[in-house]
This record gives C-alpha cells, structure tokens and sequence, in this order.
C-alpha cells in the first residue's frame, strides 16, 4: 500500500499568483540571457581584468560568508535566550535589509572611515579598511549578516523547546547539548545561512562601492566591474553578468543542499522483542536511592489528580530543585539522532548503549532517527535513556500513556522489579501504575500536595472523586436510614461503593440525571450520574446503554453489596 505524504495542492488563485510571481523573475534573467554574447565569453573570460575581479569577488565573498556565519550564527544563539532585549536586538540586526546600500556605505565611514568615530583607535592598532580589500570585506559582511541570523534564528525558533529541556532532565551539561544536540539540529539552517551570505555578498555593490571604492587589483569586484564596464563595452557587461550569475546560481543551488539530501524514509514495522527485566536492571542500577522530600526514600510514588491540577508542574519543578532525571510525556529525543546516539549521549560509551537497547528489546530501531519514530517506540526509547542514566531519583510523567498495552506490561514489570533501587515519583492517569508500582499515593490540586499517605489507605479511603473514580470506586456522602443508604451532601457518613452497587431501574427511590456513557468493554458500560448534586456511577450493561442517552432522568438503587 502506497502512503500519501504530499501535501494538497494549493488553490488556483495562489497557483495562478505563483506562476506569475516566477516569470516576474525569470523573464528579465531570460532577456538578459539574449543579450550575452556568448562566443566572445571565453575571451571576456581570459582577460586579466576578469581575472583580478573574479578573485577579488570570490575571495573578499568567502571570508565574509566565514565572518557572517560564525558571528551570525554566535548572535543567533545568543538571541534565542533572550526575550525582550532580543527583539530589539532583533531589528537593529535586520537594518541592514531594509537600508539603502549607499546608505550602509555611509555608516561604515562614519564609523570606520579615515575619519570616522573609530578612527583614533583603528590608527592606533594600524588597521586601515576605508578604500582597501579589508574594507570590501567588512562591507559585504555588514550586508550578509542578517541573512545568516534570520535563517538560524528561524531553526531554533521553530525546533522543539522540549529537546534541550529533556538532554538536560537526563543529565546533560549546557554545552554537551549545544554540542551534541541543538549544533546538529541547525546545521543545515546553518549551512543554508552561510551559502546567502555568501550569494549576497558576490552581488554587493552599493555598500561596497561607497566605503572601499572601486580601485582596480585592489577592491573592485565584479558588480562594481560591471557598472563601469557597461560605459565602455556593454558586450563585456553582459558577459561579465552571465558569469556572476552563474557563481550565484551555483551558490543558492548548494544552499539548497540540505533539502535536496533530506528524504522521508518508508514507512516500515519494526518488531519488538521481550524486555530482560534483569539485565536492564542491572545496567540501570544507580549508586544509591537518592533523598526527595517529602517522598519515601527507595520507593515509588504515584501522582494522580485531574488535568490541570498542577501534576507536571511539580515534577518540573522537584527537577529544578534536584538533580533528578525527569522524562515527560513527550521523549524529544533528538530528531537527527538515531535511538543508538540519543542514548549514547547519556552513556558516552557505544556498547553500553547496545547493552541497554538489547535489554529493552528495542535493538531493531536502534538505528532508526528519532523523528521517524511512532509515538509508542519513541516513549519506551526515551524510558531507556532515563534508566541509562542511572538515576538515584527517577521522576516519571505518564511514562507508558503512549506504549501498547502488551510492551506495557513488561516496563511494569521492569518499573515494579527496580522500585527499591532507586525513589521513584511517578505521574499516572492508570490505576495498573497506582496499585502494581507505588508504595506510596500523592494527590495534587492547584500544583500542591492535598494528601500523601500509602497506597492502601488511598484505595481504601479515596479522598475525592476523581481518586475514586480512578481507582473504580464511588464516593457518596449520606447517612443510613433504616438500612439503606440516603445520599446527602451534608451527611455525616461517607460511603466507598463500586459502580455495580448502584442500578439503574425503571422506578425507584432517587432519580438522576445522566452526564455521560463510556464503554470499558463489550459487557461492561459506566453510567455517570448526577445524584442528589453528587457525581456519582453505575454499571450498566450493553443493552441498557443503547437505550439511554446524556441529559436524561433515571431512577437509581444504592444495594450495598
């Protein structure tokens, strides 16, 4: 079966717009193309005049490409960690752009003209730029910055913000991820970045011409060469525009170099093998359990409370003030790395790293890039390099939300087999994590800790109806008149029931309204009610489901069993 990845086409208005926003560029480099002569070319090509312009083009134009991607790429990085101040940095970087070339040549004089506001000190280091080869580079720089900015600024805008943050929650140092992760992700943003330079540069003319001039051998490039060209001999202006033309044509064909290389892989299967729970184990094992307060030392906790009650929130900021390792729900594993490199990363050794994937059963996408992962296998292969990490505190955000129910199971086992080795706090929304993994339950509200006591007592007693509900349960307050149970808000007795306690009939004492249906199997179907102002559930079978519907008034019986 073949996979579609192409996006849908575009509109015809748009289609008809680009069209014609192409001709508007290529007709005039067409009609240019008319008047070349291209017989004498070679000859225009021989001459030593275009001899001097083609080296002092290509040479002044490389060192500014080198000199616009190293400081381009440095003020990139830098901006990406700033916020206000990197707006304004921001625009006075992109100036450039939009200001007049003649008007850019006037600025570099006025600051580093022969007298200019720099001057005293350029004369006391005996440095010279105005009207000498340096003061072409200075300007083709000054002119081919921005576009390196632009296009790394625009790659680190737009990677993943989660990436750094999760090389960091497994141990990473600040310059191992800018090394090893975020360098690699913006190479080509680089590489990109450093080829306009570089084109921008071989066309410069303007900025050039007013600060460096245009001394033949010394600083006139080929624009400029061509500008004077063309009132004396318009055949060897032309010729001399075929040939920049092509040198630009060559370079934004490699600055384009990094798409053309870039190929979606096939979709393809990757088989999973069974987890050794003890040899992972083993090559997880940290020194020793490490001290988190207010948690059990060697021991796992679970987390639970509803969405948005501040659950991430904590475990991000026990991370901040830890040296835990912490995996999200989101791995952002490296997307250029495959899982091998990701996790050797952590390791810093290749058959440890072998080791640890053979022992997760993970060996056959080992070399799989991380951006080519389903959501499942990326979350078991960042699981792996938490562990590789061999952490004394492990702090886990719904780690198996995304993996199979069968892979599943095994990392419990794993989870379960390693809970004393290291402490452990765990967010779940699966009541398998709560009651096969902790020891220990913590309900959180509004980002804080509403109760931290064992597993059993939380099973046993749950403090709310979220906990309950989580755990199969159903909490009502009420009290008991002659043997049955009366809900009431403000009663004095609080009843801990299962769903099966509460049915539905078609006549009875209580009457509730239907808030929602939801099927856990063929057989077994939850009704959630709204009881007397109380929320409330009941099992239901299949049937009786398809007869009812959200919004409507039922009759309910509470039979404590």
């Amino acid at each position: 079966m073949r996979v579609h990845t192409t996006p849908p086409r575009a509109p015809w208005p748009f289609a008809v717009a680009g069209a014609l926003a192409v001709l508007y560029v290529a007709v005039p480099v067409l009609a240019l193309a008319t008047r070349v002569p291209w017989t004498g070319l070679g000859t225009v090509l021989s001459q030593e005049t275009t001899h001097d312009l083609l080296r002092i083009t290509l040479t002044s134009a490389a060192i500014s490409a080198l000199l616009a991607t190293f400081f381009g790429t440095g003020l990139a990085i830098w901006l990406h960690g700033q916020n206000r101040i990197g707006q304004a940095v921001r625009l006075l970087v992109y100036l450039p752009l939009a200001m007049p070339p003649v008007v850019g040549g006037l600025a570099l004089s006025a600051a580093l003209g022969r007298r200019g506001l720099l001057a005293p000190l350029l004369d006391a280091l005996q440095l010279n730029f105005a009207f000498a080869f340096a003061g072409v580079v200075v300007a083709q720089t000054f002119v081919a910055l921005p576009f390196v900015v632009v296009a790394v600024d625009s790659a680190l805008r737009q990677t993943d913000h989660e990436v750094p943050l999760s090389a960091r929650r497994v141990g990473m140092t600040r310059g191992a991820i800018w090394r090893k992760v975020m360098l690699p992700t913006i190479a080509p943003a680089i590489f990109t970045g450093g080829a306009l330079a570089f084109a921008r540069s071989l066309g410069e003319f303007g900025t050039t011409i007013t600060f460096a001039g245009s001394m033949p051998g010394l600083t006139r490039t080929m624009s400029s060469g061509i500008y004077l060209e063309r009132e004396v001999s318009a055949d060897n202006a032309y010729a001399l525009s075929a040939i920049l033309i092509g040198l630009a044509v060559v370079c934004l064909a490699c600055a384009g170099i990094p798409s053309l290389l870039h190929r979606e892989p096939s979709p393809q299967a990757h088989a999973q093998s069974d987890i050794d729970v003890a040899k992972l184990r083993q090559l997880s094992l940290p020194p020793a359990a490490g001290q988190l307060a207010p948690f059990k030392e060697a021991a796992t906790t679970a987390v639970v409370g509803v969405n948005g009650a501040g659950k991430t929130t904590l475990l991000r900021r026990l991370s901040d003030e830890s040296h835990a390792v912490m995996l999200t729900q989101k791995p952002a594993l490296p997307p250029h790395s495959t899982v091998a490199e990701a996790i050797t990363m952590v390791t810093h050794d290749k058959a440890t790293t072998a080791e640890l994937i053979a022992a997760a059963g993970l060996s056959e996408i080992a070399e799989v890039k991380a951006r080519d992962l389903s959501g499942g296998q990326a979350a078991q292969a960042g699981l792996v390099r938490a562990l590789a990490a061999r952490p004394s505190i492990l702090l886990l955000d719904e780690p198996l939300a995304a993996v199979d129910a069968a892979a599943a199971a095994q990392w419990r086992k794993l989870l379960a087999a390693a809970s004393h080795d290291r402490t452990t706090v765990m967010v779940t929304h699966n009541v398998l994590d709560l009651l096969s993994l902790a020891d220990e339950v913590a309900v959180v509200e509004r980002g804080k800790i509403l109760l931290h006591a064992p597993t059993n007592e939380i099973v046993e007693n749950p403090p709310n109806h979220f906990v309950a509900r989580l755990l199969g349960r159903v909490v009502i307050q009420g009290r008991i008149e002659q043997g049955a149970v009366i809900p009431d808000t403000t009663g004095p007795t609080r009843f801990v029931l299962s769903p099966e306690e509460i049915t539905l009939t078609e006549s009875g004492r209580w009457q509730a309204k239907i808030e929602d249906i939801r099927a856990h199997s063929l057989d077994r179907v939850i009704a959630a009610l709204d009881l007397s102002g109380q929320h409330v559930e009941a099992a239901i079978g299949i049937d009786q489901a398809k007869t009812l519907s959200v919004g409507e008034t039922v009759f309910c019986e509470i039979c404590i069993k």
